[in-house]
């Protein structure tokens, strides 16, 4: 009866140990409201992210962020039922997000300043400015 009362313990542990470890919101900063955060391939997103950049109400906050080469970044789609993209012309990376989710990205570019805008809304005014150092 012992050893059935150690195993039942120790497959509880184990549960709520990969759950744990599972959790990738809480590893990367999370989606809004929980929502599952995702690594883009379009930045081929990696590391732990250094800043979150929201996309809502048709702009990005902030509207000027400044990372280093290499570091990652989270995008996150505040407007629960609009789509946006992040977009920086002449490099690999083009995310979409639907609304209410995130993703993490990783900035691997020269240094310098580029542009980034959500393809779906950049007439609207949608973009900002990034800053690699």
């Amino acid at each position: 009866m012992k050893t059935w009362k150690t195993l039942a313990a120790a497959m509880v542990a184990l549960s709520l140990l990969t759950a744990a470890c599972g959790s990738s919101s809480a590893a990367t900063g999370g989606g809004p409201s929980g929502a599952p955060t995702s690594t883009s391939s379009g930045g081929s997103g990696g590391g732990v992210s250094v800043l979150t950049l929201s996309q809502a109400n048709f702009s990005f906050s902030p509207g000027k962020i400044s990372v280093k080469a290499g570091d990652a970044i989270t995008v996150a789609d505040t407007d629960p039922s609009t789509p946006h993209t992040f977009t920086i012309d002449g490099t690999s990376i083009d995310i979409t997000n639907d609304g209410g989710t995130s993703q993490d990205v990783t900035i691997d570019l020269t240094p310098g300043t580029y542009e980034f805008y959500c393809r779906f809304h950049k007439s609207l005014g949608m973009k900002g400015t990034l800053v690699v150092k």
